[in-house]
């Protein structure tokens, strides 16, 4: 009874801090403006944003408040739509705080159950919730689970995700029903982040690969059968996906195969290899628009589009056999997703509430740095960053960590490095979806969830050198007062598991 009142203790702090950051307790609410995506999932329903013109997007606000209208013919498949229509369905008006509070429930169960778990070998071991949970809480990250888009979904998933991996990392297959627990975390995090978009895809794999390495004895069965758990979990997921995936894409495919062409040619195949348009089969003029997006001004403005326009997969397989042959513009690309990171905070969706005085700062939709949309104003927002080497460096840290914890597994917080690894590993998997999905366009946005990823990635660096730093911080403090002592390092009293 104590650990499970220790656990939901830590659930509610989690709950309460991410309520307190959403507004959601008293204030104004914070969320995330709608850029137009937001209808994906709303029209779904049947729902129609309170506004005079019944739109919601590049309105200067968030528009909060429904009515109800007609549900679209085909609406996006994703997980966000399933979490979205569990509240929004229903006769009468929405707000979009119900869905807030979804999200805070959600956050309250999963955390929860995580706590519950990671305290099978000490309540000290709580502590390695924390580079979940502290990330969550980034007003950057939380607004956005007040939006109408799919990428809070995707968050979510990846907290989820995270938090069954630092249960892994902190108890051993003998643990039992703990273990079998973060099996259910990763898998869960796995299927609700990895099927929010299809740019998130990469949660899914990875989520499958730690079930199927992963070994539980719930109820302390023989070895063989714990080795046999992760495993078939991996299996179900793979099985279950199958059809959610094939929906996604074709669902991407009918409604914005046009617009993905478009950007993945002009903003960043002619734009890194100059020259090329030849062999995607455009005219040597469409150089000319290289660097813009096939938003705002359409694609009549971009030339050769009309060429583009007729057969737009052919011409993006084209792009992507392009790129193939030349592996150094690819990396370099995922370099500059990464460095997009550091604009977590998308100025350009609003964070208030919509009021009828509400309005854009310009009038119109904005063509900002953040967007992706012009090569100038893009280049000089990349300019602009303070550090934009720190993402590379946690990505080349994040690995070695995984390395590290898969060699020498002998403490919990040596065995933390795979929370960073696999961190590190889906922001890289983001990155590469993002700018082979839709180039440069809207870059920030895209890169928004591996922006958290690297956040858990980083902390979870910490959790792995804390031990190190106290260790040789007491030594030092036992020299300077001349005793001369030596603080052993701590052991754990059971030898650590094969990679469980």
């Amino acid at each position: 009874m104590k650990r499970v009142g220790i656990a939901t203790a830590t659930a509610a702090v989690a709950a309460l801090g991410l309520a307190l950051v959403l507004g959601l307790l008293g204030g104004t609410p914070t969320g995330a403006g709608d850029n137009g995506d937001g209808y994906r999932l709303f029209c779904g329903p049947g729902l129609t944003p309170a506004t005079p013109t019944h739109k919601a997007s590049w309105l200067g606000g968030v528009v909060l408040d429904f009515g109800r209208g007609t549900p679209c013919p085909d609406p996006q498949p994703s997980s966000a739509a399933v979490l979205f229509g569990s509240v929004a369905n229903g006769d009468g008006a929405f707000s979009l705080l119900k869905l807030g509070w979804l999200y805070v429930l959600l956050v309250f169960l999963v955390t929860l159950l995580a706590a519950w778990a990671v305290q099978a070998r000490g309540t000290r071991r709580l502590l390695f919730l924390l580079p979940p949970l502290l990330p969550l809480l980034e007003p950057a990250f939380a607004r956005l689970f007040i939006s109408t888009f799919a990428e809070p979904a995707g968050l979510f998933g990846a907290y989820t995700l995270m938090l069954g991996l630092s249960v892994i990392a902190a108890t051993k297959a003998g643990d039992g029903f703990a273990r079998l627990a973060a099996l259910v975390l990763v898998a869960a995090g796995g299927v609700v982040g990895g099927l929010a978009k299809i740019g998130f895809l990469p949660l899914f794999v990875l989520a499958a690969l730690v079930c199927a390495v992963t070994a539980a004895r719930p109820g302390g069965g023989r070895w063989w059968a714990g080795r046999l758990v992760g495993p078939a979990i991996a299996v179900l997921l793979v099985l279950e996906v199958i059809a959610p995936i094939r929906a996604n894409l074709g669902w991407q495919e009918r409604n914005y195969a046009d617009v993905n062409a478009v950007n993945v040619v002009y903003t960043f195949t002619l734009a890194e290899v100059p020259g090329s348009a030849p062999r995607l089969g455009l005219p040597e003029s469409a150089q000319d628009s290289a660097g813009h997006a096939y938003y705002p001004e359409g694609p009549e403005a971009l030339a050769g589009s009309d060429v583009l326009l007729e057969d737009p997969s052919t011409v993006k397989h084209k792009a992507w056999d392009v790129l193939l042959e030349h592996p150094g513009v690819l990396v370099h690309a995922i370099g500059i997703g990464l460095q997009a990171t550091l604009g977590r905070s998308l100025p350009y969706l609003p964070d208030q509430p919509w009021t009828p005085v509400s309005r854009p700062p310009d009038g119109s939709a904005p063509v900002s740095g953040d967007m992706g949309g012009d090569a100038t104003t893009f280049q000089q927002w990349l300019d602009g960053m303070g550090i934009p080497w720190l993402p590379a460096l946690l990505v080349v840290l994040g690995l070695a960590a995984a390395v590290v914890a898969l060699v020498r597994r002998r403490h919990a917080t040596t065995r933390y490095g795979i929370v960073a690894g696999v961190a590190v590993t889906s922001a890289l998997g983001i990155a590469a979806m993002a700018v082979v999905g839709d180039g440069y366009f809207e870059i920030a946005k895209h890169m928004w969830l591996a922006a958290y990823l690297l956040d858990v990635t980083a902390l979870s660096l910490c959790v792995m050198v804390a031990p190190i730093v106290l260790r040789r911080g007491r030594e030092l403090w036992h020299r300077r007062r001349g005793t001369g002592t030596t603080v052993p390092p701590a052991r754990e009293p059971e030898p650590a598991a094969p990679i469980s």
